[in-house]
């Protein structure tokens, strides 16, 4: 092989490895670009997650806590008893309203009858 032969042959294997590494670096931006795009991907869904996070944040935050919860039961408990005892005033008052009633109504009765009598 002669020098002219083997730059001939250099010659015709350019464009061979030219097309080569095309086809590598269509491959690689090719694949970073796929690459890319699942990163920009999950860079979203983890921003999503990131605003659903703070929003449950935001409401837990509001809610009431163990000891609030434990004052509105003690409230509670306090708020009964004020009723059991005004209903014991209450049917206290019955009885003397009940026990009025049957001697207004005795007093009518005499004076109804009173006047009926010659």
């Amino acid at each position: 092989m002669t020098a002219s032969d083997l730059l001939d042959m250099a010659l015709k294997a350019i464009p061979i490895l030219l097309s080569f590494a095309a086809m590598i670096v269509a491959v690689i931006r090719t694949r970073r670009s796929e690459v890319d795009e699942r990163f920009k991907a999950g860079s979203d869904r983890m921003d999503r997650h990131e605003i659903r996070i703070a929003r449950l944040e935001q409401t837990v935050s509001g809610l009431p806590s163990k000891d609030d919860v434990h004052n509105i039961q003690l409230s509670i408990a306090e708020m009964t008893g004020s009723l059991g005892r005004m209903e014991a005033v209450m049917e206290g008052n019955a009885k003397i309203m009940q026990r009025l009633e049957t001697i207004v109504s005795r007093h009518e009765d005499h004076l109804l009858n009173d006047r009926n009598r010659p």
